[in-house]
């Protein structure tokens, strides 16, 4: 028989059923392998649902950003930064500050209120994220904290007995009369004015705070108060005992003239908040939003802020 017999085809159609079940259980776990893979691999077509889950973009102005809130560092000094009738942070850098931090998504700020040498230390330490406080630029501090471009320059004054009997009008003539004493509030750039301008260590009384000075200048303590222009016209406004000496430009320890201008500061660290913050600054110094705010004081002119505009950073740390 050229055929194959009956037993031979019985066994041989068992033999095809097996392998053919055997497919069929290779075929099931060849899919569950891949559905495995669908889980575990990392080019997987699930994978988008892990980045749903990410962590928000690190740095502080994220964080700032999440929260919707900020504190800021004031010194109390009118009328840069200081805490108003109403018990918010008012004065022309807490009001630019909320101005940017509000273009930022931050919206609620609030102020902790620090002498004005402890400023930068604050900030340091994570007190307080943002230094509102009008504080000048110079190069010292500039090795300490990050600062923003300025946005105000204004010039020194000194405040006196009214009358100005002692005929007070700059640095000089405290340098030209040793009886004079002149009272500077510690940790403020005065220190390193009158400093350059000669004036005897003897002759300069250092106070913590801005208020103690004036009271010691109406106690005849001290015989001149240095500071802003429009700190001191301030004081003298609110005084009749008080006179305020007219504005100068001091000079450094070669004899230049410098121009005191403020800006606001951060964390070394945190130079993304810093460069977020100092865009929309300058968006705001360009579109006049920066001179409609500083120049609501009546303490400032526009030419306060022009002169600012026209300098960067860079015009400090040179």
């Amino acid at each position: 028989m050229n055929g194959p017999s009956r037993t031979s085809r019985s066994l041989l159609l068992r033999l095809l059923g097996v392998l053919a079940a055997l497919a069929l259980i290779a075929g099931a776990c060849g899919n569950d392998d891949d559905d495995d893979n669908d889980i575990t691999t990392p080019d997987d077509t699930e994978a988008p649902d892990d980045d749903d889950d990410a962590a928000p973009a690190d740095g502080l102005l994220a964080e700032l950003q999440e929260s919707g809130s900020i504190t800021i560092g004031i010194a109390n000094e009118v009328p840069f930064g200081f805490v108003g009738d109403d018990g918010e942070a008012t004065g022309i850098a807490p009001d630019v500050a909320r101005a940017v931090l509000a273009e930022l998504g931050i919206d609620e700020v609030n102020a902790e209120v620090v002498e004005f040498g402890n400023l930068i230390g604050g900030l340091q330490a994570g007190q307080f994220d943002l230094i509102a406080a009008g504080m000048y630029i110079n190069p010292d501090r500039a090795e300490q904290i990050l600062f923003s471009d300025p946005d105000y320059c204004i010039a020194e004054s000194l405040g006196v007995e009214a009358g100005n009997p002692l005929d007070i009008v700059d640095y000089q003539s405290i340098v030209d009369n040793p009886e004079i004493s002149v009272a500077v509030a510690t940790g403020t750039v005065e220190v390193g004015y009158i400093e350059n301008a000669g004036v005897p260590d003897d002759q300069v009384v250092e106070f913590a705070d801005i208020d103690s000075m004036y009271d010691a200048l109406v106690a005849g303590e001290v015989d001149a108060v240095t500071g802003t222009a429009a700190t001191v016209q301030r004081y003298a406004n609110a005084d009749d005992s008080i006179d305020a000496v007219e504005a100068f430009f001091p000079v450094d320890a070669e004899g230049n003239e410098e121009l005191p201008c403020g800006g606001y500061g951060f964390r070394n660290e945190n130079q993304d908040f810093r460069d977020a913050f100092n865009d929309v600054l300058n968006q705001f110094r360009e579109d006049g939003t920066t001179m409609e705010i500083i120049t609501a004081y009546e303490d400032f002119s526009e030419s306060d802020v022009e002169r600012a505009n026209a300098l960067t950073l860079d015009d400090f740390l040179s």
